[in-house]
């Protein structure tokens, strides 16, 4: 497990790089709205300074957190590619592909009977089609393309076997592209999280209006911890194989 006591929070230390080495960091960044998946390339200041945030605070805030942390959570940082790999596609790419379609009949459903009083489940609705489009070409991609390249490129480069220019080259271009995706998806999720009004259904909801909203909490919460295994760990790891 990661030592949590060791870690320095420093203004220049990216955010994701805080929540590579302590997922429970994740709660106290969504609390402040500042963004540790696809944002998590910038620094913990920069974030800040984007969401008018005290740095101050966020640093007490996450010491706080590394105190109290008894080092419980997956220390994701540990595990090798083909594990990792293996984890993603079988708990964040099963419950996409479990979700998408429950989450998408209650959006048309309530698209449908409380589009004419409440507008924003039409849009709702629309963009969260589009999302599960791009999030289902996104996954086949990375299961059919650029996962194996980068298991295959690991096991060489375990063997000491020689590795390509083009294969290289192939997965720096797999990595650029399957970031913009999460780059993209990221943005359509924000989207439906500001017409919920932060998944909060109004005073008149109905069941499945409730259900709904909980439901694409949930998405969101996956989305961010997926997206975050992909950009700040595997493809950092994958990137040091090249």
């Amino acid at each position: 497990m990661t030592n949590h006591s060791e870690t320095t929070f420093t203004p220049d230390i990216s955010v994701g790089e805080i929540v590579a080495q302590n997922y429970n960091a994740a709660g106290i960044f969504r609390q402040f709205g500042l963004d540790f998946c696809c944002g998590g390339g910038i620094s913990l200041k920069e974030a800040c300074e984007k969401k008018k945030v005290k740095l101050t605070e966020i640093i007490a805030e996450l010491q706080k957190l590394d105190q109290n942390s008894a080092g419980g959570e997956e220390n994701f940082l540990a595990w090798d590619i083909p594990f990792l790999i293996n984890y993603i596609e079988t708990t964040h790419h099963n419950f996409v592909r479990n979700k998408i379609e429950e989450i998408s009949a209650y959006a048309e459903k309530v698209a449908a009977v409380h589009g004419e009083k409440h507008p924003e489940n039409i849009d709702i609705h629309h963009t969260f089609a589009e999302l599960a489009v791009e999030m289902m070409q996104h996954m086949h991609a990375e299961e059919d393309v650029v996962f194996p390249l980068i298991n295959s490129i690991s096991a060489k480069r375990k063997k000491g076997a020689a590795v390509s220019a083009d294969e290289i080259q192939k997965l720096k271009n797999e990595l650029a592209e399957m970031e913009s995706d999460h780059d993209g998806a990221g943005n359509l999720m924000k989207k439906i999280k500001e017409l919920s009004n932060d998944f909060t259904p109004p005073a008149d909801a109905c069941t499945t209006y409730q259900i709904l909203y909980k439901n694409l909490e949930g998405f969101e919460l996956d989305l961010h911890k997926h997206v975050h295994l992909e950009n700040n760990i595997l493809f950092k790891k994958a990137e040091e194989l090249i």
